[in-house]
């Protein structure tokens, strides 16, 4: 019997189990997860989960019970490829024949600070999650640092438990890599409506405690106090017991359209990969739900003989606020931006293509069945619908996105 070793209990993990499951059920499956318990969703962690709700469950799930050997509170720490061999923090290692890497992603680590830990927020994990919940209270002041999806969407679940927010930007405005200079404007004005502060162009930023044990935020110009802090400045790859095992890394696990690494027989999928996007022209690691999930799902066919490819624009959403903004592609590389809706409205997009009028990117705020549209003729290799550009103004080049960095 082949044994099929998965590293890693996120989304990817967990769909690439689902699927062999399906398409292999004679192989012998090992998921190791370094949490305890069933993998579980990440998305509601920064939403409704933070408000009181229930662990977010997985499709799928049930197949831990008898399809799936599920070693959860175990840590992967060395991957012999030689041998094919999963060394684990327990002392039990695990043989494979097919070993899949889906390690995900970890938060980047603020490192001037010397404030009381206690005081200091990541989300990536559940009891990261529970952790902030706990400390979520009516009265109490959070400092986000950091002005991305993640950190709005807490921002505004804290504001809804009694909290006030203040998030802090290194850059001229939110959101400032992933959205134009409207979109960013729209979401501060939004959050701004029910209650939300920021402080933006904040270089230098340091942390610290007062006497009366706060945390004291200062920066080029100004300061925040506040009783607790949440550090949203990015995720990064957990690629290093790939790149111990000798595995091609860079900014990622490099895989090929079939997932594929370097070494024969290893797999990887999902945020841990740079894979490559043919239409955009580049190879990338995204954060995306979507591409975990679906990159996963390819790993899984190709990993039961099936000939299939993995190449999709990421796309992922974010709840800002009663709303829902999607993006589509790589809004950063957009130098001309077209626009259907009004930016005073709730229902609004953004499509963007490059200097040779390729598409590469879509945002929008509740933008329904044109961003469907969009993501499905870009799956196609289909260029951009005549009836959605017959629909579009071109917007002003000082309204585009900031640079990549």
């Amino acid at each position: 019997m082949e044994t099929v070793v998965i590293i890693g209990g996120g989304l990817a993990g967990h769909r690439a189990a689902t699927t062999l499951a399906e398409l292999c059920p004679e192989q012998r499956m090992v998921l190791i997860h370094s949490e305890s318990g069933t993998p579980y969703d990440r998305p509601p962690l920064s939403k409704d989960f933070l408000l009181g709700g229930k662990r977010p469950t997985l499709k799928g799930s049930d197949l831990y019970a008898d399809r799936v050997v599920l070693r959860d509170g175990t840590k992967a720490t060395l991957i012999d490829a030689l041998r094919r061999i999963v060394h684990t923090d327990i002392g039990e290692p695990e043989h494979y024949d097919k070993l899949l890497i889906a390690t995900g992603s970890r938060a980047r680590h603020f490192e001037h600070s010397s404030v009381d830990p206690a005081q200091i927020h990541y989300l990536r994990t559940e009891s990261d999650a529970l952790r902030l919940r706990a400390a979520l209270a009516p009265g109490r002041r959070l400092a986000v640092v950091g002005g991305g999806f993640i950190g709005l969407e807490v921002s505004g679940m804290a504001r809804r438990l009694g909290c006030q927010t203040t998030v802090i930007e290194l850059a001229p405005r939110l959101l400032p890599r992933s959205a134009s200079l409207s979109l960013s404007e729209w979401v501060a004005t939004r959050h701004a409506s029910e209650g939300g502060e920021f402080r933006l162009n904040c270089a230098n930023l340091r942390m610290s405690n007062n006497s009366k044990g706060e945390v004291v935020l200062t920066w080029n110009g100004g300061s925040v106090v506040a009783d607790m802090v949440l550090i949203g400045i990015g995720i990064g790859p957990n690629a290093q017991i790939a790149a111990d095992a000798g595995i091609d890394t860079a900014d990622g696990i490099v895989v090929n359209a079939r997932c594929e690494t370097s070494v024969p027989g290893i797999y990887a999928a999902g945020e841990v990969t740079n894979y490559p996007v043919p239409a955009l022209g580049r190879r990338l690691r995204s954060e995306s739900w979507t591409v975990a999930g679906d990159q996963a799902v390819v790993a899984a066919q190709v990993m039961c003989g099936l000939d299939v490819q993995y190449q999709d624009l990421p796309w992922f959403w974010s709840d800002q606020c009663g709303v829902t903004i999607q993006s589509l592609g790589l809004p950063a590389l957009a130098t001309r931006l077209y626009r259907i809706g009004d930016v005073a409205s709730e229902r609004w997009l953004e499509i963007g293509a490059d200097e040779q009028g390729r598409f590469v990117s879509a945002v929008g705020v509740n933008p329904g069945r044109d961003m469907t549209q969009l993501r499905r003729d870009a799956k196609a290799g289909k260029p951009i619908s005549p009836d959605i550009m017959s629909r579009t103004e071109e917007v002003d080049p000082s309204n585009i996105y900031l640079a990549t960095g």
